[in-house]
């Protein structure tokens, strides 16, 4: 522990502090004011930091947890993290703080000559709710509809495509189709072949979360997917999803339906150069943590709560 200095070294420590921090003066001013050497007046100022005469406090005025997103980003080795206080943690709460949080980030993060990717789910539906203008202009549906229209990536596609210039690439299709043979009839029709040619040329991402253990997920409730088929995904592990790529708590991926998926592939998902994806809350934070250890995203907006548990955990 550092010794405290005398009274009156304090109070020369704080003059010189309150002159550098508070009133903007440069070491050399302070020095010709002081009487004391410009070496003497940086030791001092480094003084001032380690006996707690000055302390520092870093704060973002729109509620992101700046701590917890700079401890998550180093955690996993993410690019971009956003953690913000949501007031209860509650799903409706929680997806609309956390909407508005990727909308923001977004308005960051695109470039002009960007495309982005989205998928389905409710909290990028709140998302697309709060954007009220994108800088890019293409925007591309990564999957089909997983369930209920007001929910699925169609919804999300209304939503943008009446923000000015843009230009969507929708998916009119379901997710999951009941066989591959289906499935490869709807990957022919000349609309579906469209959009999936511009995968290739997505930028940036964003992507909703689903949790299979617990289940709060789109995907598994779709009804082209049948009891044996969610058992047989459970029995070999699966506990979420992003887009339509499986993955298990040590983030292996299982592809045992990927013949039935009306969406972008793993490969084509790590190709995109930044993935972000949007979810949080007690029910999410197990599928979290494991497309986060499958390594298939640059980038997470969460809520501060998930973000402990993923840090402790």
């Amino acid at each position: 522990m550092v010794q405290p200095p005398g009274p009156t070294r304090q109070v020369q420590i704080a003059h010189i502090a309150t002159e550098y921090y508070l009133h903007g003066r440069t070491r050399i001013e302070i020095a010709e004011s002081t009487g004391l050497s410009r070496f003497k007046v940086g030791r001092l100022l480094e003084e001032a930091v380690e006996v707690g005469i000055v302390r520092f406090e870093i704060a973002s005025p729109s509620g992101v947890r700046l701590d917890l997103s700079v401890q998550l980003r180093e955690r996993f080795g993410l690019e971009h993290v956003v953690v913000v206080d949501v007031p209860i943690e509650s799903p409706t709460a929680i997806q609309e703080s956390l909407g508005g949080a990727a909308a923001e980030l977004l308005q960051e993060i695109l470039g002009e000559d960007d495309v982005l990717g989205v998928t389905s789910g409710r909290t990028i539906n709140a998302m697309a709710r709060s954007l009220q203008s994108l800088p890019c202009r293409r925007v591309v549906q990564l999957a089909g509809a997983a369930g209920p229209i007001l929910q699925s990536g169609l919804e999300v596609m209304r939503r943008l495509s009446t923000i000015g210039g843009v230009r969507p690439s929708p998916i009119y299709s379901s997710l999951v189709m009941s066989d591959a043979q289906a499935a490869e009839g709807v990957r022919r029709q000349p609309d579906v072949r469209q959009t999936f040619d511009q995968f290739s040329r997505v930028t940036v991402a964003i992507g909703a979360i689903g949790s299979w253990l617990p289940r709060n997920s789109l995907m598994i409730e779709n009804h082209a997917l049948t009891d044996t088929d969610r058992q047989s995904l459970l029995d070999k592990g699966v506990v979420a999803e992003i887009a339509a790529t499986l993955v298990t708590d040590s983030g292996d991926v299982i592809n045992d339906l990927n013949d039935r998926f009306i969406a972008i592939t793993e490969e084509q998902l790590r190709a995109i150069p930044t993935i972000v994806a949007v979810a949080g809350g007690a029910s999410k934070t197990r599928a979290i943590r494991a497309v986060l250890n499958a390594k298939l995203l640059t980038g997470l907006v969460t809520d501060s709560e998930t973000a402990e548990r993923l840090i402790g955990g």
